[in-house]
Order: C-alpha cells, then structure tokens, then sequence
C-alpha cells in the first residue's frame, strides 16, 4: 500500500527538480539536500499591485534547499514549490557567495500557473544561512533573507524564514 506521505514525497520531488535537471538525472542524483517549508515575512506592494499570487506574509511554500558543498556539486539551488507554479533559484555568484549567504545573482527557472516555463536572472539580498558552511552531516538549516523581483515582476521583494530538515 502506497502512503499518502510517499505518494506526497514522489510528487514533490518530481516538481521541485523539474527545474533543475532532467527525471532521469534526478534519479540517479546523490547531491545532499534539504527539505522543508519557507514562510514568506514581508513583501513589496508592487507585489500586490501587480498580482503576484504567493506573496502574501504568512503565505507558506514547500521548498528545497540544495547546497554546494563538495566540488563536484552543481551550485546551490532554492526551489519553491506553489500550489500552481514553481521556481528555483540557481547561484550564480557561488564563488563571492557560497550556498546562497549573503547578496547575489541567481539565475531563475519557472514554471507560472499556467504551465509555461521560463528562465530569468535575478537577485538574491541578505540572505543568512545558518550553519555556515552547512556541510553533508547537517541535520537542520534556517535560511532568512529576501529574492528579488520575484517571479522576474521588477520591485516585487519577498523577504522570508524557512526550515529545513536533512532528506
């Protein structure tokens, strides 16, 4: 019998790595990552203004959170998954910001609400993950911080906290 937990965790991964790489490479995948739940803390009201759905405080998001941490990792990656759309922020400035600390550059990949996909560069401010480095024997990462121009809407700033628990 298949557990709704199991069948949640399948679906969930499948979703969040769409973005990142093929199933097929995310099948035979050993990179460590972490799992849990962001919770967005403030945003712009351009946000609103422009209807940018998930946004709201309070509003909460499954999310990945995959470190660089052995040299042949890919970058850091942040994956957010909504109801309806999902996106993941790739590092771009790994070597001045390793695993996301601090202000970057990103490179965004999204799939919006209604299917389509879409590839953008954005930013990345006053991100503090804790530990710092997290390395693979890290049972628990906090991540507080704000992505900006979220979903590629210049001046919609979404600042969050998330947690997350070693996969």
């Amino acid at each position: 019998m298949i557990s709704i937990e199991s069948s949640f965790r399948a679906a969930f991964l499948a979703a969040a790595f769409s973005g990142c790489a093929s199933f097929a490479a995310a099948a035979a995948d050993t990179q460590a990552a972490w799992e849990g739940v962001m919770e967005n803390t403030a945003a712009s009201s351009t946000c609103a203004t422009m209807g940018v759905g998930g946004t709201g405080v309070g509003d909460n998001h499954v999310s990945v959170y995959r470190p660089h941490i052995l040299s042949t990792d890919t970058p850091t990656y942040l994956a957010i998954v909504f109801t309806r759309a999902e996106f993941t922020l790739q590092n771009s400035s790994e070597s001045k910001n390793p695993q996301m600390n601090g202000s970057g550059a990103d490179t965004a990949t999204v799939i919006d609400g209604r299917g389509a996909p879409g590839t953008y560069p954005g930013t990345f401010t006053g991100i503090v993950v804790s530990p710092k480095p997290v390395v693979e024997a890290t049972t628990v990462v906090t991540i507080t911080g704000t992505i900006d121009n979220y979903f590629n809407v210049a001046g919609c700033n979404v600042t969050f906290k998330a947690t997350y628990g070693k996969e």
